[in-house]
């Protein structure tokens, strides 16, 4: 019987290595498969009086080939790659749109100005007037398609947050349900090889997603985490999380524990959403902001030079009929936390007016930044700007303060931790427009100046006056002639009346008349500056006057022009830093910089991924020519046995023969 039960051994030993290696080979391209192999053990031999007599062969088990350190390092290299193709697939399509020679920025700013200068070559043209106002109504609606381009972007990002958050509760439920299957199979004292594989394929999957992390506990189970360690697998439990409005910016989704807190975006690393929250903090914002902040620092820079000058009507500021903003654009954004528990509420959020720098231009000190107010008690508040976590201010509800070019005021009743999302320039560039007034009569265009200058036609010396400039947004046109003499080396007011005079400077030098004259010394009168060069002449005498008539007057729509090229942005408190160009230029080279370091890492994880895939192939892949030998081998393992019971059945026919 032990001949018989050797071969029946061998037989089925055989035949499970035959189907073992057919299971290989039908699953070689099945995702997550790991190749199995049967682990065969000798059978306890049987005491005979010659010594002990083998038993044959039995499979012990079926086991897969795993490396748990070679799959984490797939599950790291995987992550990031995720991370990174997803954060290169959306910043590319706004390096595309931003950088665009046609699509973008730059060639309808330079029409704008070029429009401006049209207006300067000839400003009692109105054909003139109304090429500025088109090229500014291109310029206005550029910013609209880039800003709503950018908002589909947000929204996109917010529906694959939403998809991919769903994708994470799937898994993990099919992980849980694993779970407790692999748990009562592996009861019986086997592994549930199919099973496992299919588990760490799921985990594979989720970990595109986000960074998964995993522990085995004692009964077997697969506990698994994602980001900095959220808890979405524990036993035969799946944790469920969803993806919702922000209570801090209902516009912007975040990833939070399903009915239960919010939780940060820096929480999640890796995967797709890791590289989709990346995306959106690092450049998408970023780059709204940047929009609205060069489409602010234009409208405001523009229109407080608008307001200094004289319409073709000849209207100027304090008439009915002057319209002081070109450009209409909106307040900036404030977003209260849904979780204020306090009555106050903004009372007052406006960008202040531009300042006008030592060079003559005007200036904005806007940021791209978004700020953070949070209250404390007694009604006292702070604001950060989040871009570098500086206190930019803080003061107590009730009192406007000023900030980076803004100016905000609360009512009072707010609770302590009450806090507000400050996004000044998030939306302005979606909201800027012309003016429909000046739209509609291109006329009200203040090119000329509401003040004119001029030396009396009986003075003797060669001395001049320039035709001078408003400088300031409280002038005041005088309402008779004033005018200035020149007697001793000394400049007399001898006709008309003054209120405020300076000489320009950090700070300003008050002046009073009769006044030490220097010839080309700039003096400011009511908000006109102007200059007296040359050797005055006894009794000569120069004149400061309403601009009546001044249809042919360029001297403020040449200030605008001097716009495009002046110090206009990123104030320091005393002067402009950049311009309209370099603002948004800036904005371009950082995200094409962002976009190509994405892409170049992007194709180094690529590399690093399909190393880790090799690595981790090597052993557990399916080699179908180790498959193939493994066949012949069992098959003549089979063949051999069946030989062996042949012989045995013959052996036994011997037997009953002999006794007969």
């Amino acid at each position: 019987m032990s001949l018989l039960n050797t071969g029946l051994t061998a037989l089925s030993t055989a035949q499970l290595g035959l189907a073992t290696s057919q299971h290989n080979i039908a699953n070689a391209n099945t995702a997550g498969y790991s190749r199995q192999a049967i682990m065969q053990a000798t059978n306890a031999a049987m005491f005979s009086g010659s010594g002990y007599v083998g038993q044959g062969v039995h499979v012990e088990t079926i086991q897969r080939s795993y490396s748990a350190v070679l799959n984490k390092q797939v599950y790291a290299a995987q992550s990031k790659s995720s991370e990174l193709d997803a954060y290169y697939a959306m910043i590319s399509r706004i390096d595309n749109l931003l950088a665009d020679s046609s699509s973008g920025l730059s060639p309808v700013l330079a029409g704008f100005f070029e429009g401006v200068q049209d207006v300067a070559a000839n400003p009692a043209l109105v054909s003139g007037r109304q090429s500025m106002v088109s090229a500014a109504q291109a310029l206005a609606n550029r910013f609209q398609i880039l800003d709503s381009r950018l908002t589909q972007l947000a929204s996109e990002t917010n529906t694959q947050l939403r998809d991919s958050v769903g994708l994470v509760n799937a898994y993990s439920a099919q992980i849980a349900d694993l779970n407790g299957k692999i748990l009562s199979l592996s009861s019986a004292g086997h592994t549930p090889n199919d099973l496992l594989d299919a588990r760490d394929q799921l985990v594979m999957e989720m970990n595109k997603l986000v960074h998964t992390t995993t522990l085995t506990d004692s009964d077997g189970n697969l506990n698994v985490f994602i980001g900095m360690g959220q808890q979405v697998v524990v036993g035969t439990m799946a944790i469920q999380l969803e993806a919702r409005p922000s209570a801090a910016d209902p516009e912007q989704w975040v990833i939070a524990q399903k009915g239960g807190m919010e939780l940060p975006s820096s929480y999640f690393d890796g995967g797709s959403i890791g590289g989709l929250l990346s995306f959106r903090n690092e450049a998408l914002n970023q780059a709204a902001s940047t929009l609205g902040q060069v489409a602010a620092s234009i409208a405001l820079t523009v229109n407080a030079q608008q307001a200094l000058g004289q319409d073709l009507l000849g209207n100027v500021q304090g008439d009915a009929d002057f319209i002081a903003n070109f450009f209409k654009i909106s307040p900036p954004k404030a977003v209260e936390n849904e979780r204020n528990s306090g009555t106050g509420s903004i009372s007052d959020f406006e960008f202040l007016s531009p300042t006008l720098s030592a060079d003559g231009n005007y200036y904005t000190q806007l940021t791209a930044s978004d700020y953070e107010v949070r209250f404390t008690t007694g009604g006292n508040f702070t604001i950060t700007r989040l871009s570098d976590k500086a206190v930019v201010a803080s003061g107590t509800e009730g009192t406007a303060v000023e900030f980076d070019g803004l100016s905000i005021n609360f009512s009072a009743g707010h609770a302590n931790g009450d806090r507000y999302l400050l996004q000044p320039t998030r939306e302005v560039g979606r909201n800027i427009s012309v003016n429909q007034e000046i739209a509609g009569d291109v006329r009200k265009i203040a090119a000329a100046s509401p003040i004119r200058t001029a030396s009396d036609p009986n003075n003797t010396s060669a001395a001049t006056i320039s035709a001078g400039e408003v400088v300031e947004s409280g002038y005041s046109v005088p309402g008779t002639p004033l005018e200035l003499t020149f007697s001793g080396g000394q400049l007399s007011v001898t006709g008309g009346s003054y209120g405020t005079a300076f000489l320009p400077g950090n700070p300003p030098t008050p002046i009073t008349f009769p006044h030490s004259y220097t010839s080309g010394e700039e003096i400011v009168i009511d908000g006109f500056k102007f200059t007296i060069s040359g050797t005055p002449a006894d009794g000569d005498k120069f004149t400061l006057e309403a601009n009546t008539g001044g249809v042919a007057d360029s001297r403020n729509i040449v200030r605008i022009g001097a716009l495009q090229t002046a110090m206009t942005m990123n104030g320091d408190g005393t002067k402009g830093v950049s311009t309209f160009q370099v603002g948004y230029a800036q904005l371009v080279s950082e995200i094409g910089t962002k976009t190509k370091t994405a892409q170049v890492n992007g194709e180094a994880q690529a590399v690093v991924l399909e190393q880790a895939m090799e690595a981790r192939n090597s052993v557990a892949g399916v080699n179908l020519d180790e498959e193939w030998a493994n066949v012949m081998q069992y098959q003549l393992s089979y063949q051999a046995a069946a030989r062996m019971m042949d012989t045995v059945a013959k052996l036994f026919d011997t037997l009953l023969t002999i006794g007969r």
